[in-house]
């Protein structure tokens, strides 16, 4: 009996491990039921011929050892996947996305704005190809409706398309696309167009916030920069110790590579490093990829990250609340006069462009129009 246990000890340890990860494989209930089976048929084989069970104290002490491993185990797969993955009808689910097909150009009942005036510029060839993240797409696709000239809503999709930023620059770096529409680029995906022989060229064309958010029942309203970079390093953990509830603080991230993801890294948490994002982004299987698009769960304890115009504008919700940094709100007015600690700049992304019509676009996009269009699609202006 003895010889059994340490026999059967290393696939234990892994069966540990794999609990501890949450993996939701078969592996670990089989190998468990397994074992039970074998110590069943073991306790029967000795009653049936009479053998004595003889339980020695090291039997008994990896018993309870595994089974206190066993516990935590268990316990941490139930907080990380039922607790947090399951479907619940009283919690408000916030995907960073929205329903492209309401701002797609020359569609009956777009939501997009339109020129209050003749366009100084219009294409009717030569269309520059153009793509981004989902937070500009109802800003570039309302150009290319107001620009692009010729063209319906079927015709169009050869010229513009939403693939969010990781699939965007990666379009770009192919010469897939002529301008992507974002955040800029993540050190990743430079070094991804470095080894690809293309360069980058970021032409800012509007103004942005990166905003925090949390429930709105949270009477925690502003919070500093160091103290986000403390939530986010797991350095602080309940929102207790910032004035508000007794409260384990749930810090959601987004994807890698993710226009988000990537301002988070460079303006937010600068060179401090940022522990692994919660398990709702992982995939539950051995091998399977990050989930491209993570869910913030609207619950009182947790806290998200987006762009103001995306959070106010494309996906609002009545139960969030925009956080303040260092006391100063996300409002346009702190965005343009630069108080916002995270106001950001918008970038229209080139890469060599051989479309003549190209650089034409940008150019219209800096001037006066194209300035007073992209503060009417609900961006704010380079220059105020």
């Amino acid at each position: 009996m003895a010889a059994f246990f340490f026999i059967t000890i290393p696939f234990l340890i892994i069966n540990c491990i794999l609990s501890f990860m949450g993996m939701e494989i078969l592996f670990p209930a089989v190998n468990a039921a397994m074992l039970a089976i074998i110590v069943v048929s073991v306790i029967i084989t000795c009653k049936i011929c009479k053998k004595r069970i003889i339980f020695d104290k090291k039997i008994i002490v990896y018993g309870a050892v595994f089974a206190v491993i066993s516990g935590i185990a268990a316990f941490q797969f139930y907080d990380r996947n039922t607790k947090v993955l399951s479907y619940e009808y009283g919690v408000e689910t916030i995907k960073d996305e929205v329903r492209l097909y309401d701002y797609h150009p020359f569609y009956e009942n777009s939501l997009l704005k339109k020129l209050n005036e003749p366009a100084a510029i219009s294409f009717t060839e030569n269309y520059p190809k153009l793509d981004g993240a989902t937070a500009a797409y109802p800003v570039y696709a309302a150009m290319v409706q107001e620009l692009y000239k010729g063209l319906n809503g079927n015709t169009v999709n050869e010229y513009i398309a939403c693939s969010n930023t990781a699939f965007g620059y990666d379009r770009l770096i192919d010469g897939e696309i002529d301008i992507f529409f974002g955040a800029q680029p993540s050190r990743q995906q430079v070094g991804t167009a470095t080894e690809a022989g293309v360069e980058f060229v970021l032409t800012p064309v509007a103004k942005e916030a990166f905003v925090f958010f949390v429930h709105k029942d949270n009477p925690v309203s502003s919070l500093t920069l160091e103290q986000i970079q403390n939530i986010y390093a797991k350095k602080i953990i309940n929102w207790h110790n910032l004035g508000g509830k007794a409260e384990k603080i749930v810090p959601f991230q987004r994807p890698e590579n993710s226009g988000s993801q990537t301002i988070m890294l460079a303006r937010v948490m600068g060179d401090k490093p940022l522990p692994p994002p919660l398990w709702e982004e992982y995939g539950t299987g051995m091998g399977e990829t990050i989930s491209r698009v993570a869910q913030y769960r609207n619950y009182s304890s947790a806290i998200g990250y987006s762009f103001r115009y995306f959070a106010t504008g494309m996906s609002p919700s009545e139960n969030i609340k925009l956080i303040a940094i260092n006391g100063i709100e996300p409002s346009v007015e702190n965005i343009i006069n630069g108080s916002y600690p995270f106001t950001i700049d918008v970038y229209a992304v080139t890469a060599g462009s051989k479309n003549e019509n190209t650089e034409k676009l940008i150019l219209w996009i800096l001037s006066e129009q194209g300035q007073g269009f992209v503060e009417e699609c609900g961006y704010v202006r380079l220059n105020p």
